[in-house]
């Protein structure tokens, strides 16, 4: 058994470098928001833009088939803090079958987990004082786990929440 466990951690790392180098190797577009200035990277070479709700400091993606992407800022205007925030998309986005991760900090929060055979990342950034709330959220099929993940960890680490905060009023 030891013997097994020896030839399968080499493969594994092989298999997750495959992966980060897949991502690495894709095409990636940089984009900032023109409302408040929120800034992220996407690859052109998985999703690309579709038509949303018409809400301006909005962008939505897919990939054409499973896999979707929704990258956006809202005015945070009642000052809600990020844990009331966080417990409101868990209820009223879809929910969850199974939350996996959900760090969070002053100004910002992570909730991940599955919904039916998907998976569903949501980051949030709280700017300007708290009255801008800005969002990386994605969802994609179970089964693609090991292309996405090393995708969302690269859009996560590139998403920049908005500060341009000037058309936000002082007590929003």
């Amino acid at each position: 058994m030891g013997e097994h466990r020896a030839m399968r951690l080499p493969l594994l790392a092989l298999f997750w470098g495959l992966s980060v180098t897949s991502a690495l190797a894709l095409e990636w577009t940089h984009d900032r928001e023109p409302t408040h200035g929120l800034s992220f990277s996407y690859p052109a070479d998985v999703f690309s833009p579709v038509a949303g709700d018409g809400k301006p400091s909005f962008r939505y993606f897919s990939d054409g088939t499973a896999a979707k992407l929704l990258i956006g800022s809202w005015t945070n205007g009642n000052r809600s803090t990020p844990n009331a925030v966080k417990n409101w998309m868990i209820t009223n986005t879809g929910g969850y079958d199974e939350i996996t991760y959900q760090p969070g900090g002053r100004n910002w929060f992570v909730v991940s987990g599955y919904r039916d055979d998907k998976i569903v990342y949501q980051k949030v950034m709280f700017s300007c004082g708290g009255r801008l709330a800005n969002v990386l959220a994605i969802v994609y099929p179970i089964d693609d786990r090991s292309s996405f993940d090393p995708i969302v960890e690269r859009m996560e680490d590139q998403f920049q929440p908005g500060h341009d905060c000037r058309d936000l009023a002082p007590n929003e």
